[in-house]
């Protein structure tokens, strides 16, 4: 096929499409998004009053999420995000220098517009989806699609859309950042849903024995490699956001919510930015005073860490092939229908593409061995606390899940 052949297959425009809405639909808004973000932060920020979120779940099932294993908070990483905060802090003396030095000047929204444009048109996507802004989406970027039943199965009949938080809490609106996030939002998130739709498990996954798309191993594996992707052609490449995310939630396990707050301006003095990576912690309590929080971002550390670590073990292709966990690779091996999976321009390469993750996985400081950390003893009582009070599931025979630790990575790529 042409290249002339071949963008004619998936462009029937020149531009995307752009829409701009003042408010984001409370489905974009996540599990436990608050309903209340706007009054509740100018409460903090101005008043200094402790935030008091409203849900539009109840607030039993709000919690629950934190006390479930994915929403629990993990430490076996803290010391190596504790190296990469410390390691940037040095170098660049503060987490606003490094954003300014990693991912460049601030762009309006229609200068981000035009280099997404250009950035869809290089990968063959011009038509593929909506792109629309939103002010108070809740985090940077979201990635949507809508269609059939999983069971009809028909890829040409999905719609995709990319929504964008236009504020200026999004730290990634900038000249080598904007870049950044179309390779997390577009080049990981987006192939990868688009190839997994062409796969023959996509309606059925369990025959082949695969997890659900919403597991946390799926989870960890999914954001892992989007966290990588935002670095990669970042003008440094430092991991500093996830480990930054991870560091919080950690200290989320010993500090109220203003105490964290007021910790975090060791790694970045702008309020508004530490005023939204505490509330992502926090909002999942009842009283966000009490220890803990809620842990499911920390996934974006978490993969990115063991894939860096295991990167000359993994099949990249195959893991772009669909929404695929790490050690599901050798068994989708035979049956991946490659012939038709799009990859992202910057993994083309993908010997190029590797030497750059070693690098990253080296800057990073992954090829040092760290100190374990054990969790605060009085987190893993409130936590159980909490379980006992919303009486967590386990399994069908009516036990409660066990408090989860860290995550089980088992890399079967050999």
């Amino acid at each position: 096929m042409t290249k002339k052949n071949k963008q004619s297959k998936y462009q029937t425009s020149s531009t995307s499409k752009v829409r701009v809405l003042e408010d984001h639909p409370l489905k974009h808004g996540g599990g436990i998004c608050p309903t209340n973000l706007k009054e509740q932060k100018e409460r903090f920020l101005r008043h200094g009053k402790t935030p008091d979120f409203h849900h539009t779940d109840s607030s039993e099932a709000v919690q629950e999420l934190t006390t479930k294993s994915k929403g629990q908070i993990r430490f076996d990483l803290l010391s190596e995000a504790e190296y990469v905060l410390e390691t940037v802090r040095k170098k660049f003396g503060g987490g606003e220098n490094f954003l300014a030095q990693a991912y460049g000047k601030r762009l309006t929204r229609i200068e981000a517009s035009e280099i997404v444009t250009s950035y869809l048109e290089e990968n063959l996507l011009n038509d593929a989806l909506t792109l629309i802004w939103c002010n108070d989406l809740p985090c940077s970027a979201r990635m949507v699609w809508q269609g059939p039943l999983l069971k009809c199965n028909r890829p040409e009949a999905r719609k995709y859309s990319l929504w964008l938080n236009g504020s200026l809490e999004n730290p990634y609106v900038r000249e080598q950042g904007i870049c950044c996030l179309m390779d997390h939002e577009v080049g990981t998130h987006f192939f990868r849903m688009y190839n997994d739709g062409l796969q023959p498990w996509f309606s059925d996954r369990k025959r082949f024995g695969l997890r659900g798309m919403s597991s946390f191993e799926g989870m960890c594996t999914e954001e892992g490699l989007a966290a990588i992707h935002t670095a990669l052609r970042a003008n440094s490449n430092f991991l500093y956001l996830p480990a930054l995310v991870y560091y919080t939630a950690c200290k989320s396990a010993e500090m109220t919510f203003k105490q964290l707050f007021d910790h975090l301006g060791r790694y970045i003095s702008n309020r508004e930015q530490r005023w939204k990576h505490v509330m992502r912690v926090k909002r999942g309590l009842l009283d966000p005073n009490d220890l803990g929080g809620y842990g499911k971002d920390q996934c974006y550390f978490e993969g990115a860490v063991r894939i860096l670590r295991n990167v000359d073990a993994i099949d990249f292709h195959l893991l772009m092939s669909g929404k695929i966990c790490v050690d599901e690779i050798p068994r989708i091996k035979r049956i991946a229908r490659m012939d038709c999976v799009r990859i992202p321009c910057f993994m083309k390469n993908v010997d190029l593409y590797k030497r750059k993750l070693r690098q990253m996985a080296e800057l990073n400081g992954l090829h040092i061995e760290h100190p374990k950390v054990t969790p605060p003893l009085a987190y893993i009582k409130r936590l159980k606390q909490r379980q006992s009070r919303v009486g967590v599931a386990g399994s069908s025979s009516g036990t409660r899940r066990k408090v989860c630790l860290c995550w089980p990575f088992k890399l079967l790529c050999n």
